[in-house]
């Protein structure tokens, strides 16, 4: 995958070239914002990291270093959810021990 041009889903390129120390470059566009929020979105990114790797939009290696990070993300939402059920969990105790 040439990373120096820039192109829609058809395969177009679609930004003027720009000059940067004598090299003519293509800008890449701003990717759509990817909501990772929650777990299930996170699911989906991986989802479609593994179908781009599997037509060979996406390097192998670059592909499986995302979906790495993506595994991080989820592993840390999963902790944060814990944590605040927990919170809730000790809340609840500490009320029935004042009652």
């Amino acid at each position: 995958m040439d990373r120096n041009r820039a192109t829609d889903p058809s395969g177009a390129t679609d930004s003027p070239p720009v000059t940067i120390d004598g090299n003519s470059l293509r800008v890449l566009p701003t990717p759509p914002t990817i909501h990772l929020k929650a777990a299930d979105d996170v699911r989906l990114e991986m989802a479609r990291v593994y179908r781009d790797m599997r037509v060979s939009k996406i390097d192998m290696g670059d592909g499986t270093k995302l979906v790495y990070v993506l595994s991080q993300i989820a592993r840390v939402i999963e902790v944060a959810d814990v944590q605040v059920r927990i919170d809730a969990l000790e809340r609840v105790l500490k009320e029935r021990k004042l009652k």
